[in-house]
């Protein structure tokens, strides 16, 4: 029991000592390692939770309380795009704000847009990738 107690503390101060990721803007291939053929869960600003699966080949499928879609995605200048079969969709700044917690930021509400995007990025939405911890805060934007 005595090594247990000396233990314990040791393994607090292992992980606090742990790199932690920074923040960063994520770069085309970057998205693509992210997230192609991974589901991601999170939340919008709005507190709404989304669910998206990110098929090999760019076929999305989408969800939320309010419903289902498909779609594609892509990446188009370094900007994640996800449009889908009856909603609506855009093209998103990605941010990795920890090692499985990424913020998204719209950019662009069509294809064409993304080619050369203009005006100020909106925060949107905070999922991590599933199958791993998420390493997301518990609040949706810091």
């Amino acid at each position: 029991m005595r090594h247990l107690a000396v233990a314990l503390p040791l393994l607090w101060l292992a992980d606090a000592t742990a790199p932690a990721v920074k923040p960063r803007i994520l770069a085309g291939p970057e998205i693509i390692a992210a997230f192609e053929g991974k589901t991601v869960a999170g939340a919008y600003a709005d507190g709404l939770a989304v669910k998206e699966t990110y098929a090999v080949g760019g076929a999305i499928t989408y969800w939320d309380p309010r419903g289902e879609d498909t779609g594609n995605w892509s990446v188009m200048n370094n900007l994640f795009c996800t449009f889908y079969s009856s909603m609506a969709g855009g093209c998103f700044r990605v941010v990795q704000v920890s090692a499985n917690c990424f913020d998204y930021y719209a950019m662009t509400t069509s294809p064409e847009e993304a080619l050369n995007p203009t005006g100020k990025s909106a925060y949107t939405a905070r999922a991590s990738v599933q199958g791993m911890a998420s390493t997301c805060p518990d609040e949706l934007q810091a």
